[in-house]
């Protein structure tokens, strides 16, 4: 057996939690080594809680990584729609890191979804190492994401096949959910305050999204305006709904505003 022939993938188990929360807490923590000032992680990095969770959670794969039986590391991956997957997360122990573990790892994953027709993820533009493994993996940058205070994401996709999950303006529908579309910003509204249900008062800011089979109204709230930061756009998560007899599309809190290159 090689060594990489060692490595498997497995789904995780909620007994695994306690175990792939101290492996991602010493992973993330690492990061000190590359340009992050102090600890810290995603949400829930370091969170026992969070991981037995996300371990039985239905709309994530969450899976341990394995050398030689024993776990290394750990996978998330979800879905924005059919055929588009998220690598949401990769942690691996910083003991073995630099061996090749985490490209064995994501092949290892794509095997398992041979359905899917592109995956991306995203990553903090100040970590270079991570930017360096997506793209060795044949992730291109397609664009950034603003959604983290003090710093800008890097966003990738992978292309699996010519096939695009992705939808035309054209095919979205009044109740549509997970929506994921991109197009250009042919007009923009001044904001505006409004009050809510509950009486606070909330900004709104209205783009018209455009592409070949034709246009959408985007609202955006409070500081999801901030988060464009081009002409170009795409939108995940969205939902669709009826307005006046016209179709509006928002970015609800799982949704995320990518800034196209």
């Amino acid at each position: 057996m090689t060594d990489s022939d060692s490595i498997t993938i497995q789904r995780a188990e909620k007994q695994d939690a306690a175990t792939l929360t101290d492996i991602s807490k010493r992973a993330f923590h690492s990061d000190t080594d590359f340009g992050t000032e102090g600890t810290g992680g995603p949400p829930g990095y370091d969170s026992i809680e969070w991981n037995s969770k996300n371990i039985v959670a239905n709309f994530v794969h969450y899976y341990k990584i394995l050398k030689n039986e024993r776990v290394v590391g750990g996978f998330i991956s979800g879905t924005r729609r059919k055929g588009y997957h998220v690598c949401e997360r990769i942690f691996v122990d910083p003991d073995y890191q630099h061996t090749g573990l985490g490209l064995q790892a994501f092949k290892l994953i794509w095997d398992k979804h041979p359905e899917a027709q592109l995956w991306t993820l995203g990553t903090p533009e100040w970590n270079i190492p991570t930017k360096n493994f997506y793209e060795k993996l044949g992730f291109v940058q397609i664009g950034f994401t603003y959604d983290v205070p003090d710093w800008r994401g890097r966003f990738y996709e992978k292309r699996m096949t010519s096939d695009s999950p992705l939808q035309e303006i054209g095919e979205l529908g009044d109740g549509m959910k997970q929506a994921v579309v991109e197009g250009t910003i042919t007009k923009r509204s001044q904001p505006r305050h409004v009050t809510s249900r509950k009486g606070e008062t909330l900004t709104v800011t209205e783009v018209e999204l455009s592409d070949d089979s034709g246009s959408i109204t985007v609202v955006l709230w409070n500081e999801q305006e901030s988060l464009i930061q081009s002409d170009r756009i795409r939108i995940e998560n969205g939902y669709v709904k009826s307005y006046r007899g016209a179709l509006q599309l928002s970015v609800g809190k799982w949704g995320l505003i990518i800034s196209l290159s």
